[in-house]
């Protein structure tokens, strides 16, 4: 699987890819609150990753079609990182956000992580900051990343 910089024409394929993960892997955690959130706030804000003056976003294709897509805000805060139900599992999100990490020279890397995806960060380095927590009924961890 090739990653690459995402291009202007791939929002909507991100986006899909996105809705898809998301219905299967995060809103089942969310109260329904959380889910009105996160359908009318969080995905339509997926189009401003695509500003390169603030974002490293980086897609992976697989027969031309985009199965993963990651977002590095400001060089050390992680906003996206998804990977289609059919890749997980693949070392796919591992190359996503190896390929995120190794764009920034920044020491410590954040994130707010869905609950499902601790596991993921905690074995990738990333160190929880506090309990779980909420947000108009959005789950997630706040974690960090410090590189020597």
């Amino acid at each position: 699987m090739d990653i690459q910089p995402v291009k202007p024409s791939d929002i909507s394929a991100v986006q899909h890819l996105i809705a898809m993960v998301s219905e299967l892997d995060v809103l089942p955690l969310f109260n329904a609150q959380g889910k009105e959130e996160y359908k009318t706030r969080v995905l339509p804000d997926i189009e401003s990753t695509f500003d390169e003056s603030m974002f490293t976003a980086i897609k992976a294709e697989h027969d031309g079609e985009v199965v993963g897509f990651g977002a590095l805000r400001d060089g050390n805060y992680v906003t996206h990182l998804f990977v289609s139900k059919s890749c997980q599992g693949t070392g796919l999100g591992r190359k996503l956000l190896s390929s995120l990490l190794d764009s920034t020279s920044h020491k410590e890397i954040r994130l707010r992580s869905s609950v499902n995806a601790v596991c993921f960060y905690e074995h990738h380095g990333f160190e929880a900051m506090a309990e779980e927590e909420s947000f108009n009924g959005i789950r997630f961890v706040r974690m960090s990343l410090v590189r020597p």
